[in-house]
């Protein structure tokens, strides 16, 4: 029988943050089956041995070079053998509890490709609680930002389950015949914006987006080095050329104020959520 979720983790180096990700992973994920698979891009310090330890549910695929975050989450969901899939970064540290809210939302919701959910600072302030597209008046001129961010992790829109334009990828689940659908993350894309495009071609198929607040992660955020941004402006460049102009916004940005678009997602969740009158 498959397992009810089958959990991606892409690795490169920094053994001490995937040791910790996997102690945790292990001592908060009850109740439910799951197989980890960690996709190792070649890394150079201990990883291969952590891996090498690791039994039972674990499946380890072992790259000759560093492959990127795109490619390794692509292999890691095609040796994937549960119909959710977990793409899990190796700097983050689940909450007890966490991966039951994000199967029971992706069952109830039929229409729901992706479900994201609340990721903290170490400081237990937001780091996510789901991202907002804007329209901006300068190159680029699509740009995606987190919304709340660094505010009180009691923050009511961080708490409220609500439709979104993305989910961070850090730790997304995702329905696999969603996934297989749009052609998983685009490889072009190099460890920046690869969610952002496949939160993007999940909305165009008509699939939905949504954010669960019950499941909740630490987020070391972007400790994996330097690798993580080496073509930040290539992938800018890149998610541009796909979908600005195309993509529907959340906010458009002129003369510094944010204007709600109400075609968005974001102002349409909020309509949604918020009585009459208040």
């Amino acid at each position: 029988m498959s397992p009810n979720a089958s959990i991606v983790i892409p690795a490169f180096n920094r053994v001490d943050l995937t040791a910790q990700c996997l102690r945790a992973l292990i001592a908060n994920t009850h109740d439910v089956t799951y197989e980890v698979i960690i996709v190792d891009n070649a890394s150079t310090d201990a990883t291969p041995e952590l891996c090498a330890s690791l039994g039972g549910n674990a499946t380890v695929i072992r790259n000759d070079e560093n492959r990127g975050f795109a490619v390794a989450c692509n292999q890691g969901a095609a040796a994937a053998t549960s119909d959710r899939i977990v793409f899990l970064n190796t700097d983050t540290e689940p909450f007890p509890n966490w991966l039951p809210p994000l199967i029971a939302a992706l069952d109830d919701r039929p229409d729901v490709g992706a479900v994201g959910m609340k990721l903290l600072f170490p400081d237990r302030t937001i780091q996510h609680a789901g991202v907002v597209l804007l329209e901006l008046p300068e190159y680029p001129t699509l740009g995606a930002q987190h919304l709340p961010y660094k505010v009180p992790e009691d923050d009511a829109l961080a708490n409220q389950a609500r439709d979104v334009s993305v989910a961070t990828a850090a730790c997304l689940m995702v329905r696999r015949d969603a996934f297989d659908g749009v052609g998983g993350f685009d490889e072009g894309f190099w460890n920046g914006y690869e969610d952002v495009d496949l939160c993007l071609k999940l909305t165009e198929a008509g699939w939905r987006i949504f954010y669960e607040p019950a499941s909740v992660l630490i987020h070391h955020e972007s400790s994996s080095g330097p690798e993580r941004f080496r073509c930040s402006e290539e992938n800018i460049a890149r998610l541009q050329e796909k979908w600005a102009g195309r993509a529907t916004v959340d906010f458009v940005i002129r003369d510094g104020e944010a204007i709600p678009n109400p075609a968005g997602i974001h102002t349409q969740a909020l309509a949604v959520s918020t009585p009459t009158g208040s």
